[in-house]
């Protein structure tokens, strides 16, 4: 009886102990909760400023803000932009505040809208704060458009080197809609909302947080058991309140707690009044002395650090269990003790069989860890790469800092390009795969990872891609390549009000060279023909070279008709001096061309090509070594 009543009394006072340290815990929860939610936010901020980088500071940009960019717009600024970067809005603004272009975007519908005036000011009110020409710092925060908050990003126009001087400002306004609150919620895992201050002040609770105007996070329980809120106050880009975040979250901790608190008050009450009449004796006779020898191997074993040795065992009751399972634990350790010793083997051995480079090293970047193939890769002994930090092998060393603050975003890289360089200074260039470690969750810490040299691969690729539009023998365009530019000419002279010339040359009796002295001294006298077409042409003109003896030349930009026969007679006077061949001998050519002007004989590539075609067949009949015009005749073209 004595001990029920102590029972009873211990229990009134811990129970309410018990009830509180569950409320701090969901309290900690929530607060958790809020940290992940704001967390989260503040990326979508770095996203958004991110993205504000990659627009604001290229030359494109920093060229249509100076005017020069006409098609920059169309080039770059479709739907499918919007909706890849879920914009809703955006403006770009020279260094004197005014607005060069806006545009928002209907990402339900997928179409672009006006801004209303009301937007229109609410961008121009970031856009157009006063910034100096050597002022190249971003912001990023909220702001309220039409009622709703928004995430915003203000940048400055660089040019791709991203150095002043400033050109202007781009801003991005992503609407805090529905869609991203789902996202948003999506990535928490909870219910959340974001709250303007209006609708915030709406709430009687949040009357403290609202008045402290800071961001600290206020809790509130709902009138229901099954839902605790937290919130925590949101600024804009100066720092200034502008809205409220509210997480809901399940209160499925404390409600476990109380659950728990009172089976255990019913579970202790139970046993006490079935087991006191007889825990005396049971104790007695029973307990205590198997008790104290379960004790006495228990402290001999954590003693010696034997995991091999075990607590003798007798009975079939509660201190038998134990007494099997301490020996089980003890077993279940020294299993575990052996299988990490052989994982630690397994580990060893494909870490310094592997053909891949791969590496620990410190946050600071002194290597921890190297295996043969790194040691290899890089060229240095194993004792020198053991002395040296990571950055020692960038070519860049400020590289390495670019590597730490990517790995730090999310604790790994994938694929990460690089530039290393060997000992012999040869450069690499790498991908890394890596990953970062906090042995014991906090400092100091690691980074393992692998290094893929793809040097050459790389430059295989870029083999690859200059043989798919170039021609090997002469470096020149194909006609593939041909195609598209010519279509882009074309497309450039029509937005300009220009003329774009096309001649269509074909050198005279070439099949007599080959005939005569060998496809080998054709192959130089082309690749000769290539070097004077283009000493003799603009650096603007494309030279192409559609096979055989025949190629291409295009002329854009022409505002006198005049200029295209010079070009001409350029080229043919380039052509007519006599070509070297093997043993001191030389020969000499001839060409014929044929010209035709965009948009005076036609207006399209292939329309082009084949009247600058058909003139260079006049041009060949009527006695070689001359240029003919394209003229539009009831029967086919004639000299000009």
């Amino acid at each position: 009886m004595v001990a029920i009543i102590v029972s009873v009394v211990l229990l009134a006072v811990i129970a309410p102990r018990v009830r509180q340290t569950f409320l701090n815990i969901e309290r900690t929860e929530v607060e958790r909760n809020v940290e992940r939610a704001r967390a989260v936010l503040d990326a979508e901020l770095a996203g958004l400023e991110s993205t504000s980088h990659d627009w604001a500071a290229w030359d494109d940009t920093a060229a249509f803000i100076a005017g020069r960019g006409q098609d920059y717009v169309e080039r770059n600024l479709a739907a499918d932009t919007f909706i890849n970067l879920r914009l809703n809005a955006l403006a770009y603004y020279n260094l004197s505040g005014e607005l060069v272009f806006s545009e928002g975007f209907d990402l339900v519908k997928g179409e672009g809208k006006a801004l209303s005036q009301t937007q229109i000011a609410a961008l121009n009110e970031v856009g157009r704060a006063g910034r100096a020409a050597d002022d190249v710092s971003s912001r990023a925060g909220l702001m309220s458009s039409t009622g709703q908050v928004a995430l915003v990003a203000v940048h400055p126009i660089l040019g791709d080197a991203h150095e002043p001087p400033v050109l202007g400002t781009l801003v991005l306004l992503r609407a805090v809609n529905s869609g991203e609150i789902a996202r948003l919620a999506a990535q928490v895992q909870f219910p959340v909302q974001v709250l303007t201050l209006g609708e915030a002040q709406d709430v009687p609770a949040l009357a403290p947080l609202l008045s402290r105007q800071e961001s600290a996070t206020a809790f509130v329980a709902s009138a229901d058991i099954e839902t605790i809120l937290g919130y925590s106050m949101l600024g804009d880009l100066d720092g200034s309140p502008i809205a409220v975040l509210r997480v809901d979250t399940p209160r499925e901790t404390y409600k476990a707690g109380v659950a728990a608190l009172r089976f255990m008050v019913g579970a202790i009450l139970g046993l006490l009044v079935i087991l006191s009449s007889g825990f005396l004796i049971f104790v007695n006779s029973r307990v205590l002395t198997r008790t104290s020898c379960l004790t006495a191997d228990v402290t001999r074993i954590a003693k010696s650090t034997d995991v091999t040795a075990r607590v003798a065992v007798t009975g079939k009751d509660e201190l038998a269990d134990l007494g099997a399972d301490i020996n089980g634990m003890l077993a279940s350790i020294e299993e575990s003790r052996t299988a990490l010793v052989r994982s630690e083997r397994r580990y060893r051995n494909l870490f310094e069989s592997s053909r891949d480079p791969i590496y620990i090293t410190s946050e600071d970047g002194r290597f921890i860890d190297a295996n043969h193939a790194l040691v290899d890769l890089f060229g240095y002994t194993r004792e020198e790469i053991m002395t040296m930090t990571a950055s020692e092998v960038y070519v860049h060393p400020e590289d390495r800092d670019a590597f730490r603050d990517a790995i730090h975003e999310k604790a790994f890289v994938a694929s990460y390009p690089v530039t290393l360089k060997r000992k012999d200074g040869t450069h690499l260039r790498c991908l890394l795969t890596s990953i970062m470690e906090s042995p014991s969750g906090a400092a100091p810490r690691v980074y393992q990872g692998i290094i893929r040299d793809v040097t050459e691969l790389l430059r295989n690729q870029e083999k690859l891609s200059f043989l798919a539009t170039h021609d090997p023998l002469t470096g020149l365009l194909t006609r593939g390549a041909l195609d598209d530019i010519l279509r882009l000419e074309i497309a450039r002279a029509m937005r300009n009000l220009e003329r774009l010339a096309v001649f269509y040359l074909d050198l005279d009796r070439f099949k007599e060279v080959n005939d005569t002295h060998g496809h080998a001294v054709g192959d130089r006298v082309l690749q000769e023909v290539s070097v004077r077409l283009r000493d003799a042409l603009r650096a603007s003109d494309t030279i192409a070279r559609l096979g055989g003896d025949e190629f291409v030349v295009l002329l854009p930009g022409i505002d006198n008709p005049k200029d295209v026969e010079i070009a001409a007679e350029k080229v043919l006077r380039a052509l007519r001096d006599s070509f070297a061949i093997e043993d001191d001998g030389s020969l000499g050519l001839s060409a014929s061309i044929g010209i035709a002007v965009y948009p005076d004989d036609a207006d399209n590539s292939t329309h082009l090509l084949q009247n600058a075609d058909a003139a260079m067949y006049v041009a060949k009949t009527e006695g070689r070594d001359a240029w003919r015009r394209y003229v539009r005749r009831p029967h086919g073209p004639s000299r000009s």
